[in-house]
């Protein structure tokens, strides 16, 4: 190989070595198992290595300014041009190197071979949309061991789920913050075209996780015949949805069945839970400023272990104060290896008797002018089954649509029984009213019953 003009020795080398490696895998076919597999690994712990040295060289090019000068807006652009890959590549190898160098226990697992560039990846998104919080604590040495400890045990996907559960033991607040801001964006277009109907839409993740499994229920693996796409059997299993709900008796309430979605909560994670919520309702007893939801609550509270979905992502704790309303509980005991010892008897909430009662009492939702029917209603604890030791009982429940009855459990609002005047009897199909307050009194539904009860 002719030598080029001002080439440094270490180019050189690298040169000479990528030229031999090349030749070694055109004459992959003909190398021995053992041989090959060697090559094969080896040839995944050079690239990696490669890409920690590229990490480094493209921070020194940045802190050097060189690239500036050349109509580029960002220095993402700049490497996405230069390295003809695109802003977006660009982009995610910026990120990659920040994160290498922020979390140098990263970069050594890397090079040593006990952490793939998928892994590092998978840490690199996190910093980019974590709170300081999170990518402060990422950088700490104590989670810097975490990760290569996970790093070296798990495949990527799993260490992906792992740094997102250690992101949300950080800062529960911000996943709760997150959470709130995928609500607040979502949307559902069904529109009818001349070629048929249209759906669209997007979801916040929990939602789109019970979507998924509801689906999933509804698809089982197709039939040697079953020529459809996985994209028509989908559709097939929400027009069956729909069939199913239409298909429902009157009597049935909309929520009596409960989303069969498992929630995996450690002892850890539900007495962190409880301590926060309980901390919060102190602090209004004492008459100290207390905060507007539940974001803030976490945020005032400190780390809080996360519950999590069966495959480790981790759950909101919105969602998770909501299920507990009414949910099925399952003790399981656990060695010190995390395996199973014991399955306790599954503790039922609602039945559909109590439903039944507390719709016919309540009428429709509690919240004041929302027009929801009773038979698309859940039942709310007035007392919270997780933070106030409430009872499954008809005088503890009351009759919730699914969006309120979530903003009482992200809002950490007080639901408030109110009976009605002696005139109002008989006008409608209530049969008591309810007022919402927040945790230092102020009324955010309900004022006229409030004023009506003195």
């Amino acid at each position: 190989m002719s030598e080029r003009a001002g080439e440094t020795p270490v180019l050189r080398a690298l040169r000479a070595a990528a030229t031999a490696v090349a030749e070694a895998g055109r004459g992959a076919r003909g190398l021995g198992t053992a041989e090959r597999r060697a090559l094969l690994a080896e040839v995944d712990r050079t690239a990696t290595v490669l890409a920690t040295v590229r990490a480094e060289l493209l921070l020194a090019e940045r802190d050097a300014g060189t690239w500036q000068g050349r109509g580029d807006r960002s220095f993402a652009a700049w490497r996405g041009r230069t390295s003809r890959a695109g802003a977006r590549a660009g982009a995610a190898e910026e990120r990659r190197a920040d994160t290498l160098a922020a979390i140098p226990g990263l970069r050594e697992a890397a090079v040593a071979g006990r952490a793939s560039l998928a892994h590092v990846d998978a840490v690199a998104r996190v910093v980019a949309t974590g709170s300081e919080a999170v990518r402060t604590a990422l950088t700490s040495p104590p989670v810097q061991a975490e990760l290569t400890d996970l790093a070296e045990r798990l495949d990527a996907g799993q260490f992906a789920t792992a740094v997102a559960r250690i992101a949300a033991r950080t800062d529960a607040a911000a996943l709760e913050r997150d959470h709130q801001a995928q609500r607040s964006a979502r949307y559902l277009h069904v529109v009818d075209a001349a070629d048929g109907t249209r759906v669209s839409g997007r979801l916040d993740r929990m939602a789109g996780h019970r979507l998924r499994l509801a689906l999933e229920a509804l698809t089982p693996r197709p039939a040697a015949d079953d020529d459809r796409t996985a994209e028509q059997r989908r559709a097939d299993a929400l027009t069956a949805m729909a069939d199913t709900i239409l298909s429902l008796p009157d009597t049935v309430p909309g929520a009596a069945q409960t989303p069969h979605v498992s929630f995996l909560m450690t002892a850890e994670a539900w007495a962190g839970l409880r301590a926060a919520r309980r901390a919060a309702a102190d602090r209004a007893e004492a008459g100290r400023p207390v905060q507007d939801d539940l974001a803030g609550t976490l945020a005032a509270a400190g780390p809080v272990e996360p519950v999590t979905l069966e495959d480790g992502t981790p759950v909101p704790a919105s969602e998770v104060t909501r299920a507990l309303c009414d949910c099925e509980l399952t003790r399981i005991v656990l060695d010190a290896a995390d395996e199973p010892l014991n399955l306790g008897r599954t503790v039922r909430r609602y039945t559909g008797a109590q439903r039944r009662a507390v719709l016919a009492r309540d009428g429709g939702c509690f919240w004041e002018g929302c027009g929801m029917p009773p038979r698309w209603l859940e039942v709310h604890h007035l007392d919270w089954w997780e933070r106030d030791g409430g009872e499954t009982s008809v005088a503890d429940g009351v009759g919730a649509c699914s969006y309120h009855h979530h903003e009482v459990h992200r809002r950490d609002l007080l639901v408030r029984r109110v009976p009605l005047d002696p005139s109002e009897k008989g006008a409608g199909a209530r049969r008591v009213r309810y007022v919402v307050t927040t945790r230092d009194g102020r009324v955010v539904s309900g004022a006229g019953e409030l004023a009506r009860a003195g």
